[in-house]
Parts: C-alpha cells; sequence; structure tokens
C-alpha cells in the first residue's frame, strides 16, 4: 500500500506533463501573443518545464522543483493576459487555474517521498 501512496502524485505529474509538452513544442521558437522578448519565453517555459518535471522526479529534486515553478510562472501570466488583458471571466479559465494549481502543488509537495530510502 505504501507504494501506491508514494507514486499517486504521477496521477497529477503525468497528465501536466503532457499538457505542456504538447503545447510547448509548436510554441518554441516563436512569439506568442505579440509580447515581444516575453513571448519567445513561452514557448521554452512549457517544454523545457514539462521535461524538468519528467526527468527531474529521477535525477534531483531541484530540477523538478524548477520545472514546476516554470509552469506555474506561465500560467500565472496566461491567467493575467485572460483576465486583465483580455477581459475573459473566471469560468473562461477554469482550467488555467487547475494547471496553476497542480504545477504548485507539485513544486511545493516534499518529492524526497517519490524515491524513499531504504535505511
Amino acid at each position: 500500500m505504501n507504494i501506491i501512496n508514494n507514486n499517486l502524485q504521477w496521477l497529477l505529474r503525468i497528465p501536466l506533463i503532457g499538457v505542456f509538452l504538447s503545447s510547448g513544442y509548436p510554441k518554441l521558437g516563436n512569439e506568442v501573443a505579440s509580447l515581444g522578448f516575453i513571448g519567445y519565453l513561452v514557448g521554452p517555459f512549457e517544454f523545457f518545464g514539462a521535461i524538468f518535471l519528467l526527468v527531474g522526479s529521477f535525477v534531483n529534486d531541484t530540477i523538478h522543483r524548477i520545472g514546476a515553478y516554470m509552469i506555474a510562472i506561465i500560467m500565472v501570466g496566461t491567467l493575467y493576459m485572460h483576465l486583465v488583458k483580455w477581459n475573459h471571466t473566471l469560468s473562461d479559465v477554469t482550467f488555467n487555474i487547475l494547471l496553476l494549481s497542480v504545477a504548485l502543488y507539485i513544486a511545493i509537495k516534499d518529492c524526497s517521498k517519490l524515491f524513499p530510502s531504504n535505511e
């Protein structure tokens, strides 16, 4: 039962990785939403944030947290654009809020529980 509890967070991690790999890859090298220099950072933050989430889980806790924070930064920017610049309502950004929440949960949660030591 302990193995199941230690790996339940993958149910959140895998969809988050899938969403940002698939949405970030086409944006690599392209400007997003006419944001100038910042617009060119959206694709790499999404794509490499997802890669860091995947690889960092097996390699280094810091890499995994950096990836989660990269995705969280993008989602904060997305919420700002939708709510402030484009005057959308909260019902228009529910998926974005969910993605931000999952990214922050993964960033804050103790990753060392993924692979407990056998001491």
